[in-house]
C-alpha cells in the first residue's frame, strides 16, 4: 500500500501547479500576434476606462492612454506569470534536502531555461516573436518570486521560533 506522507501530497500539488502554470504560459504564447493584442487590448482598456485619472478623458486622450501602457502591461503580465513560476518551484525545491542557495539556482534556472524555450516557440506562432528581452523579463520576475518565497519563509521560520 501507497502511503501518502504530507511531503509526498505537498510535492505533488506544487508540480501539479507548476504545469498548470507551464501550460498557461504555453497557451498565451500559442496565441497568433492578433488574439494575443485581442488579449492586451481587453485588460488595457479596462485600465483606462476604470482608472479615476483617466475616466474623464476624451476619446482621443484615452486611444493615447491605451497606446502608452499596452506595453507595460504586456511586460507586466511576463514578469508576473513567471514570478508565479519562480515562487512554485522554489517552494518545491524547499521540500529537497540541501542548500539553499542551489534551490535558488536551481529555482531561477528552472524558469529561465522555460522562458529561453518559450521565446523559441513563440518563432513559429503567426505574426509572434521571440525577444531576449522578454526572457530576461520573465527571469526577473521568477527571481523575484524566488526571493519573496524565501524572505515570507525566513520571517516565518523567526516567528516560529519565538
Amino acid at each position: 500500500m501507497i502511503k501518502f506522507d504530507k511531503k509526498f501530497i505537498t510535492r505533488t500539488i506544487l508540480i501539479v501547479l507548476i504545469i498548470i502554470n507551464c501550460v498557461v504560459i504555453f497557451k498565451f504564447s500559442s496565441q497568433q500576434a492578433e488574439q494575443s493584442n485581442q488579449s492586451s487590448g481587453k485588460v488595457v482598456e479596462t485600465i483606462v476606462e476604470n482608472s479615476p485619472k483617466t475616466k474623464n478623458l476624451s476619446k482621443k486622450e484615452k486611444e493615447k492612454k491605451k497606446e502608452e501602457i499596452v506595453v507595460p502591461v504586456r511586460k507586466t503580465a511576463h514578469f508576473t506569470v513567471y514570478m508565479c513560476l519562480g515562487a512554485l518551484t522554489f517552494l518545491l525545491s524547499r521540500t529537497f534536502e540541501g542548500k539553499n542557495w542551489k534551490k535558488v539556482l536551481i529555482s531561477i534556472g528552472f524558469a529561465f531555461l522555460y522562458a529561453c524555450s518559450d521565446e523559441m516557440h513563440q518563432l513559429f506562432v503567426g505574426g509572434r516573436s521571440g525577444e531576449f528581452r522578454d526572457v530576461l523579463i520573465d527571469s526577473s520576475g521568477a527571481a523575484f518570486g524566488v526571493c519573496i518565497v524565501w524572505f515570507v519563509c525566513k520571517v516565518w521560520c523567526l516567528i516560529r521560533r519565538k
